[in-house]
């Protein structure tokens, strides 16, 4: 592996606490063998050279982790500075949640700063973060998905609650809330900010299971064992608190792992996930999650960067935390540059008018 390996955690995003979890959990697998870089982006929008060791709780209100303060700098050398020194950094796992950090913004800095990223491409970010576009597009090409409605105030859906109301855009479960009608969901909208990119309902299936299953792409595609989180009692829906808050976080959340389910919902999910990725460009080590009821399966959403990458779901199938990260790594090794200057000769620039003539 690299010397010039860093990994960027944290960001401006609801989900910027679980992403130093899943930054530092990372940064300690791989530095076991290797030199890695932490870059902590914090949530005013600034980037910080962290120490490797640290835990969780230095991030809660300790401004003496942050002494070491990142220039961006897009010039003919650009690239992370600090001070006037520009970082050896060729190649950056991306363990932020959410946001700017998932959604292919960050994901555009990078591809500006020639710098290899882990985890898909800009436009598969942007598609799965976007909750409306991904159901569209899986609509449309005979995946099944639960129907889904854009709010807004003149349209109503065309299905009946209750409904289960989530952020267009976000993930970790954040602003998920089940509501009985649609003026309900409009007045929640309208007061919270998790909302204000936008909003979708889609019916609230009672008595249904979560199953989740996870995905890697390099040196071949694998999927993981189905896993079934087991739901605090009276939740309706598989919610932050279930995922994160007890238990110790994600690793200690209840859970069927394997999940016990027929042989014929599980070869379901396996034909989904194979039309999914004949679909999406997905790259590195992602989560894709299910709804079951009865013999009934629907693609629910694709976590490009799911929390603490999933590692806990590869227990049983043989791969190691650290084989399953050097591989995303290798992966990554192996991403070229997009950008084309085909066609831009300069013959638009010689044949053209003047700007005034074009002007009118």
């Amino acid at each position: 592996m690299s010397d010039n390996l860093a990994i960027i955690f944290g960001g401006p995003s609801p989900e910027h606490d679980i992403s130093i979890l899943t930054g530092l959990q990372t940064s300690r697998v791989l530095s076991s063998k290797n030199k890695v870089l932490n870059i902590y982006w914090s949530q005013d929008n600034k980037w910080y050279l962290v120490d490797e060791n640290l835990e969780s709780k230095d991030f809660i209100e300790n401004t003496t982790i942050l002494k070491k303060e990142l220039n961006v700098r897009l010039d003919s050398n650009p690239g992370f500075y600090y001070k006037k020194k520009k970082l050896d950094i060729s190649l950056i796992i991306n363990s932020c949640h959410g946001g700017p950090g998932e959604d292919g913004t960050l994901q555009s800095l990078l591809e500006l700063l020639e710098i290899q990223y882990s985890g898909p491409s800009i436009s598969t970010s942007q598609l799965c973060m976007d909750k409306y576009a991904f159901f569209t597009l899986m609509s449309k090409n005979k995946i099944p998905v639960l129907n889904t409605h854009l709010i807004s105030d003149n349209n109503k859906p065309d299905f009946q609650g209750p409904y289960i109301l989530k952020p267009r855009f976000g993930g970790s479960s954040i602003g998920v809330e089940l509501v009985e009608n649609y003026q309900t969901a409009l007045t929640i909208t309208r007061n919270s900010t998790l909302y204000k990119q936008g909003a979708i309902l889609q019916p609230y299936l009672q008595h249904s299971d979560d199953l989740l299953v996870g995905v890697r792409t390099y040196p071949k595609i694998n999927y993981s064992d189905v896993e079934k989180p087991i739901r605090s009692s009276n939740n309706e829906m598989f919610s932050y608190k279930d995922k994160y808050l007890e238990n110790g976080g994600l690793e200690g959340s209840r859970r069927e792992l394997p999940a016990k389910i027929d042989v014929l919902l599980k070869n379901q999910i396996i034909e989904i996930l194979n039309n999914l990725l004949s679909i999406l460009e997905i790259k590195g080590i992602c989560r894709v999650d299910f709804l079951s009821k009865g013999n009934e399966v629907y693609l629910n959403e694709v976590n490009t960067i799911p929390g603490s990458y999933a590692l806990y779901l590869w227990e049983h199938v043989g791969f190691s935390k650290f084989d399953l990260l050097n591989d995303m790594v290798n992966e990554t090794k192996l991403k070229t540059n997009n950008w084309t200057n085909e066609g831009s000769d300069g013959t638009a620039l010689k044949t053209a008018k003047d700007i005034q003539s074009k002007l009118g």
